[in-house]
């Protein structure tokens, strides 16, 4: 079992960083407490090139607004911190907060022909 009680569903935020890019990156469900783990262990938001969520499973709020804190602090730095292949719950919230229109988001990929 993971703190808390949590079970090895949990989700998990990251921040990966390579010689050229820092990434924030979300993975499974990202619910109130996966968030606070990471905050207390991270600490404030720094910028990133980008904000990765493809592999979310469950969005909460407070994640939400986690997403949208280190998209603010990346475009006060002059970095793009965009939020890159969002899934569709990720883009559901974002939409239902009006969180979308603070963040640069790509338009989702059409589904190919035939």
């Amino acid at each position: 079992m993971h703190p808390r009680g949590r079970s090895d569903l949990s989700g998990q935020v990251t921040v990966r960083r390579t010689a050229t890019t820092t990434v924030l990156s979300l993975t499974g469900e990202i619910d109130a407490a996966v968030v606070s783990d990471f905050e207390t262990e991270h600490g404030t938001p720094e910028p990133v090139d980008a904000i990765d969520a493809d592999g979310v499973t469950f969005l909460s709020v407070h994640a939400a607004e986690l997403i949208a804190q280190w998209a603010r602090v990346s475009a006060a730095a002059g970095r793009e911190g965009a939020l890159r292949r969002p899934s569709r719950q990720v883009r559901r919230l974002l939409e239902l907060t009006g969180l979308d229109g603070e963040l640069a988001i790509p338009p989702p990929r059409a589904a190919p022909p035939g």
